[in-house]
């Protein structure tokens, strides 16, 4: 992969395309993987080899420089963040598989979450504001007092620096008091992003109408409901 392809996938990672991405995702809770055993990262990915190219060079690569010394996590469970935030395609391919109408498509990536919701559990919930960003003006699908679920990991960022120069020249940022969020910039590829990570099942209330900047920049606020810190599993 090109220090070009890097970059973008970087940035798809904190910016949206389009709404598409929350209106199209699968709304039915994620159950099953929690029933398995928790395993090795090489052991975890074993079913999603096919699925994304190059993964095993990845995993490589996130084992050898993952932090290696956390007290809190594994260094499989520290691997697994790692890889989910590394400049690959890895994170999009998860994505996809989660917002997914048929959940039997998302069987082959249960060890994977198994491992990286396990570690994303293990880190203390933060509760401050971060930043998101879609690459439109989507403020019509976001209607004040509405309560959203989104069902993908979301990356964002403590730092709203961070995700502006990835808007194009119309689009929308999200402002989220979030109070489960999960701060894995020092586990991340990328310390510098400042990356809090939203797991599947975040409920999200539309606090008030989104704000208008020259019809260019749109500003939606949202603020995280309490809920379970991941969907029951039955």
């Amino acid at each position: 992969m090109s220090a070009q392809d890097a970059e973008l996938t970087r940035k798809n990672r904190f910016v949206n395309k389009d709404v598409t991405d929350f209106q199209d995702a699968n709304a039915s809770p994620i159950e099953g993987y929690e029933l398995l055993t928790i395993s090795t990262l090489e052991e975890a990915v074993q079913r999603i080899i096919s699925i994304v190219p190059k993964l095993l060079d990845y995993v490589t690569a996130a084992k050898k420089n993952c932090k290696r010394d956390s007290t809190i996590l594994t260094i499989d469970e520290s691997a697994s963040i790692y890889l989910y935030t590394m400049g690959t395609g890895f994170y999009s391919s998860l994505n996809r598989a989660l917002r997914v109408k048929d959940r039997h498509e998302l069987k082959p990536w249960f060890g994977f979450l198994k491992l990286f919701i396990t570690a994303l559990n293990k880190l203390p919930s933060v509760q401050t504001i971060v930043w998101r960003g879609v690459n439109t003006n989507v403020t019509f699908d976001f209607i004040e007092d509405e309560l959203q679920t989104w069902w993908s990991v979301n990356s964002c960022s403590k730092c709203i620096d961070i995700i502006q120069p990835y808007l194009s020249e119309t689009g929308t940022i999200f402002n989220i008091q979030v109070i489960n969020g999960k701060d894995v910039h020092t586990y991340s590829a990328f310390e510098v992003e400042d990356e809090i990570i939203l797991v599947p099942g975040t409920r999200l209330r539309v606090k008030s109408k989104p704000l208008n900047y020259n019809n260019s920049l749109f500003i939606v606020q949202l603020e995280e409901e309490k809920a379970e810190l991941v969907p029951k599993i039955q």
